[in-house]
């Protein structure tokens, strides 16, 4: 009999316990599918910032492309004033400005656009000397330019022997020298331009011209660095 009453009491202990087991499992599946509900927009923001941070992705990309129009058209503002002088696009640092009228009418000015093409080009140029030569174009262009030896000066020949000599030993070195004018030029159009259109120095506020300086600085540097991440994550 009281091996019968043992038998029953343990059964009803071991069904209790399995019930408040089952409850528990429930409760952690429901606490579990709480915390996959909350972390639903969490994981959603979380791979957004992913593409805008890893090389070659879309994010980057756009990235890249607004940093190169923004850019372009900040330095836009110093070769449409200097070049054509036109009214400040932008308030900043300016007495006046065209103000949100005139951006209205700036589609339908053609100087406007030649501006705009100006700053874009000098972006450009700007860029590639920043970036400069991948590892793998130098190298390809380093091993081409082995196979070419050059023998001792020419003695005892025409002098057309001697010009050819030299021509062969200078050969590629004029384009070498004649891309480094072309960007020093650029980069003094942009700085001139920039510097001419908002003079930092006809403020009296210490503080007004540094942040001036400032300005000019990163409305130069934005186009080339928004144009090289724009490269890069082709």
């Amino acid at each position: 009999m009281d091996t019968q009453k043992n038998s029953s009491s343990e059964q009803a202990t071991e069904k209790q316990t399995q019930k408040r087991k089952g409850v528990s499992d429930y409760i952690e599946i429901l606490a579990g599918w709480i915390v996959d509900i909350i972390s639903i927009p969490v994981s959603f923001v979380s791979h957004i910032l992913a593409q805008f941070v890893t090389p070659g992705s879309g994010g980057t990309k756009i990235i890249g492309a607004l940093g190169f129009f923004i850019g372009s058209l900040l330095s836009t503002d110093g070769i449409w004033q200097t070049m054509f002088a036109g009214t400040p696009l932008l308030p900043w640092f300016e007495q006046n400005w065209i103000g949100w009228i005139g951006w209205l009418t700036l589609p339908f000015n053609p100087l406007f656009w030649l501006s705009f093409g100006i700053s874009a080009l000098v972006q450009v140029m700007q860029a590639r000397t920043l970036r400069g030569k991948r590892p793998e174009e130098a190298k390809t262009e380093f091993e081409y330019s082995k196979q070419f030896t050059l023998g001792g000066k020419p003695s005892g020949t025409i002098d057309l022997t001697l010009a050819l000599w030299r021509d062969y030993k200078v050969a590629g070195m004029k384009e070498r020298h004649t891309g480094g004018a072309v960007a020093l030029f650029f980069w003094i159009f942009d700085l001139t331009t920039t510097f001419v259109g908002r003079n930092p120095f006809a403020f009296t506020n210490p503080s007004t011209i540094l942040a001036c300086l400032i300005y000019n600085l990163g409305s130069m540097m934005a186009g080339e660095i928004g144009y090289t991440i724009w490269k890069l994550t082709k």
